[in-house]
């Protein structure tokens, strides 16, 4: 399928099944669609549309990232600002609890193995963890990615607007929602299937048992991806989440440095499997 009808369709949030329909058998018409009349309006609105954003990686660009294609619910277009091309480099993917623990510092100390390259982090920009995952990244000089809930004309939190400025000039800002998109609280979970699907591992600082956090993990899971989390004392509510994953088979992190080194060597194993 031809670039422009991926942007197209990206910029009217046409459901993917739509999309795989339309790249098996070109353009169909709207009473052709086997899906509802809202997914129809999107449809119709992006063979309609008369300007086409830019800005937005799609699968025919060199940068998009392909593994986005194979998750539950795939994505196909993501608005960016900064630098796209740092969605080749070696990817990982570090979250954590939104209210950190006292002993927030000490733990991400101990993670400073992926604060190097050729890694390049990737959070969510939310309060706690996220954030500070995205300022030890650029205090290191090493690039991170922020994947937004919001589109990039209105980030949350408003309180991060500076972060989010340097974030876009040494690193990058992804969404998959277009620019003026009001904000709801299912954007905040829906892209956490994004962190989880750019990296072939999930570093998980702490959670408690009920929170977004938890969310990405078992979009990591669903999506087959390596889940590491770091013990912690299980008296703790702030690390229930964590313990229990470890619990049902997520792999304690134990020592980052080794851990560095396999996930490097899983990207290599993660991208074949897509070709």
């Amino acid at each position: 399928m031809e670039r422009e009808w991926y942007v197209r369709f990206a910029a009217c949030r046409v459901p993917y099944p739509i999309v795989a329909l339309v790249e098996q058998y070109g353009i169909l018409s709207v009473a052709d669609l086997p899906t509802n009349a809202e997914s129809k309006k999107r449809y119709q609105a992006a063979l309609s549309l008369e300007h086409l954003p830019s800005q937005l990686l799609v699968p025919t660009d060199p940068e998009f990232p392909q593994q986005l294609l194979h998750i539950p619910r795939p994505i196909y277009g993501l608005y960016y600002v900064g630098d796209p091309s740092l969605l080749r480099h070696p990817l990982i993917s570090i979250i954590g609890s939104r209210t950190p623990s006292p002993s927030h510092k000490e733990r991400l100390s101990f993670l400073r193995p992926f604060f190097n390259s050729p890694f390049v982090t990737v959070s969510g920009g939310a309060y706690g963890i996220d954030s500070l995952v995205h300022r030890l990244s650029l205090k290191y000089d090493q690039p991170t990615i922020a994947v937004m809930a919001t589109g990039l004309d209105s980030l949350y939190p408003k309180q991060h607007e500076a972060l989010f400025n340097r974030i876009a000039q040494a690193g990058l800002l992804l969404s998959e929602y277009p620019p003026e998109t009001p904000i709801q609280k299912f954007q905040f979970l829906e892209r956490n299937r994004i962190i989880a699907g750019l990296s072939s591992a999930l570093v998980i600082v702490e959670a408690a048992l009920k929170s977004g956090t938890m969310n990405t993990a078992g979009h990591a899971l669903d999506q087959g991806k390596d889940v590491y989390c770091l013990p912690s004392c299980p008296t703790e509510k702030m690390f229930c989440g964590t313990n229990q994953l470890i619990a049902e088979g997520a792999i304690p992190l134990l020592n980052p440095e080794e851990v560095s080194k396999s996930i490097l060597m899983d990207v290599d194993k993660w991208e074949s499997r897509l070709l």
